[in-house]
Parts: C-alpha cells; structure tokens; sequence
C-alpha cells in the first residue's frame, strides 16, 4: 500500500511540474507548433524570412519575400517600417539563395 502510494505521489509530482513549465511557456509567449531554434521561416501564406539582424534587443531588420516582392522591414519599439521594396528580379544574388544574418 504505501509503494502504491509512493508512486502515485511522484507520478503527480512530475505531473504537475510538467503543468507549471506549460503554463509559464504560454505566458511567455510560446506556442505550440513553434520552432525552437531562429526564427521561423514561413511566417504565412506565400510569406518567407530570407534574412534577420538582431541590431539590438528592441531593434531588428528583417528581409522578407512575398513571392512577387522582396521587402526589407525594420522593427522597433515605435513600430515596423517597410524602409524598401524591390521585385524578385532586383534583388542581389546573395539574397536570392535565402542567405541569413545573425
């Protein structure tokens, strides 16, 4: 009786460590299907990060292709700018091949 009990009490305790980890990731800001390493290369339909610049922890440039476009954004606590927009055929070979910063 008291193994039983034993196990039914770490088996609870591992339970409810796993909950609190869950819930302190979603309150975080994770979210199921996220990768865990970079950042994500699909960001919606038609929507492909070609490139990203941490440039400091508030401010970060991102190359962006839409399919027909390729967008250089910028973002910061002030908000996201588009600051240029070339067609596919504009932009430079080292970029096209989905070359990333760091």
């Amino acid at each position: 009786m008291d193994t039983t009990l034993l196990l039914v009490a770490a088996a609870s305790l591992v339970a409810l460590s796993l909950a609190g980890r869950l819930l302190v990731a979603v309150q975080q800001g994770w979210r199921p299907g996220a990768r865990w390493l970079g950042p994500p290369r699909l960001v919606g339909p038609g929507l492909r990060v070609m490139a990203r610049a941490q440039l400091s922890p508030q401010h970060s440039l991102h190359i962006v292709d839409t399919g027909d476009a390729v967008l250089l954004i910028s973002c910061s606590p002030k908000g996201t700018r588009v600051l240029d927009r070339r067609t596919a055929r504009d932009v430079p070979p080292g970029l096209a091949v989905g070359a990333r910063a760091r």
